[in-house]
């Protein structure tokens, strides 16, 4: 009795050992599995900037082979103007406007209201007039020809506007194509309806030999 007792005994130690075993086992597995799994793939969708508009706004970026032109905000011997206050630019070209003094904008519109076009330092919230200082550099990309004006926010009822007139580009003019040369061939033919039209229909025949002697000299010459 004792001994079948031991035996069972030792029966359900070895079969805990072996679930244990198992299940330890399984763990791992799944642990290795997880670890190895390839990330999942997540498509992701581009930033798009707008302005209190709905407008997207411009990447800052100038076009290569474009030309900068350079305005100053607000210079020491005159605080209320813009240096100078019209620039005539072409489309694809950038106004850069440096700041000499303090508490000043660029701001696009008439009459000291903005229209939303473009405004320092970055195109957004126009309406709210943001000032920069000495030191403060701002610029802008014009891609569509026109008149496009401009104040400073805190100064404009002191005169302080700006234009920038936008020619449409240039386009180069094509080159003209050079004509081709006649060959001997070409003036052969050429030289043989003018004579044949000078001579009487009797003649022709006559012509034709000469103008045949003509053609050979011509290929011996080449």
């Amino acid at each position: 009795m004792i001994a079948k007792r031991k035996t069972t005994t030792k029966q359900t130690w070895r079969l805990a050992v072996l679930l244990l075993t198992a299940f330890t086992w399984t763990a791992e597995s799944g642990s290795n599995e997880s670890g190895n799994a390839a990330p999942e793939n997540r498509a992701t969708h581009a930033i798009r900037i707008v302005d209190q508009y709905g407008r997207q706004v411009l990447s800052g970026k100038r076009d290569v082979g474009s030309e900068i032109f350079d305005v100053t905000v607000g210079p020491l011997e005159n605080e209320f103007t813009f240096v100078p206050d019209t620039v005539n630019i072409s489309v694809g070209d950038t106004v850069r406007w440096t700041w000499e003094s303090d508490f000043h904008s660029v701001t696009s519109g008439t009459s000291c209201i903005e229209d939303g076009q473009f405004c320092s330092p970055d195109n957004m919230h126009c309406e709210a007039g943001t000032l920069n200082d000495t030191g403060f550099v701002y610029e802008f990309t014009f891609t569509q020809p026109g008149m496009y004006q401009y104040f400073c926010a805190l100064h404009c009822f002191a005169g302080m506007t700006g234009v920038v007139n936008v020619l449409p580009a240039v386009r180069p003019l094509p080159k003209p194509r050079p004509r081709p040369t006649p060959g001997r061939a070409h003036r052969h033919a050429l030289y043989r309806c003018h004579a044949r039209a000078l001579v009487t229909p009797r003649d022709r025949p006559k012509v034709d030999r000469l103008l045949r002697r003509k053609r050979s000299d011509w290929q011996i010459g080449a």
